[in-house]
């Protein structure tokens, strides 16, 4: 006797087949992303002790590096920066006391946070660039928090400056800009460079501000936000890169002095 298969049975094991077929391309292309960065990595580490050991026979020292000790993540008394596995904190930045920084945040060289007086908190994604500050007051008129707040996809431009303010979600702030103590920057709006927000201060979500004081200057286009978001995870991709020529931050120094004294 022929047993038959409904249309509904045999859709669904189509689908089963198809949806187990998906999730096997998928395995095997992040092991094939795997094995094509640690073939890169190990090609990049052999070129480079190539380069050191010709550097030596040549009876040149240029190749070698200097240790820092500066800390770029620094107790405070009882203030304890959090900051997460996957987040860059360049060897030159400083990062001290009531600090959160959460996934992929990238904070470059020479900028400086400071989580001393009131807590600092930055969002998923973003990044702080070179020499900019951000730092707190202990206590505003409004009564509102004093604390630093900055969402998530953010880029906060070269040696701006925010003092107890809050950065909304894929908000762009232009370099040299001023976000003054209880400042709100509202979500995809965007600072033009060298813009002074004065204390207090609110710019509308999606919307371009500037001057000193800033004035509004225009609507942004829906692409224009996207384009800070691209731009907020372009730099968390540099980030990475940067990252994997540095030893992670920590006291990692002294035990390359030992060494070094050692021989």
């Amino acid at each position: 006797m022929a047993i038959g298969i409904s249309t509904a049975h045999q859709n669904v094991i189509n689908s089963h087949f198809h949806v187990v077929g998906h999730v096997g391309r998928s395995s095997m292309s992040r092991l094939i992303r795997k094995g094509l960065d640690t073939l890169g990595k190990a090609l990049r580490e052999t070129g480079q002790a190539l380069d050191r050991t010709g550097m030596e026979a040549l009876g040149s020292d240029k190749h070698k590096e200097l240790w820092s000790r500066h800390r770029q993540v620094s107790n405070l008394f009882d203030q304890r920066p959090r900051v997460a596995s996957n987040a860059f904190v360049s060897p030159s930045a400083t990062v001290v006391g009531e600090v959160s920084l959460w996934d992929k945040v990238s904070i470059w060289y020479g900028a400086v946070i400071r989580g001393d007086r009131n807590s600092v908190k930055i969002g998923n994604c973003t990044n702080v660039q070179d020499h900019a500050v951000i730092c707190t007051v202990p206590s505003l008129d409004s009564g509102f928090p004093a604390t630093v707040d900055i969402g998530n996809l953010v880029t906060i431009g070269h040696s701006a400056t925010i003092t107890s303010a809050t950065i909304e979600d894929k908000a762009l702030v232009g370099i040299g800009s001023i976000v003054s103590e209880g400042a709100l920057v509202e979500t995809g709006a965007q600072l033009a460079a060298g813009s002074v927000v004065p204390p207090g201060g609110r710019i509308p979500a999606g919307e371009l501000w500037g001057g000193n004081p800033v004035k509004f200057i225009r609507k942004l286009e829906d692409e224009e936000v996207l384009a800070n978001v691209a731009a907020a995870e372009a730099y968390h991709a540099l980030a990475q890169s940067h990252e994997n020529e540095f030893l992670p931050f920590g006291a990692a120094y002294l035990d390359a002095e030992k060494v070094k004294v050692s021989k």
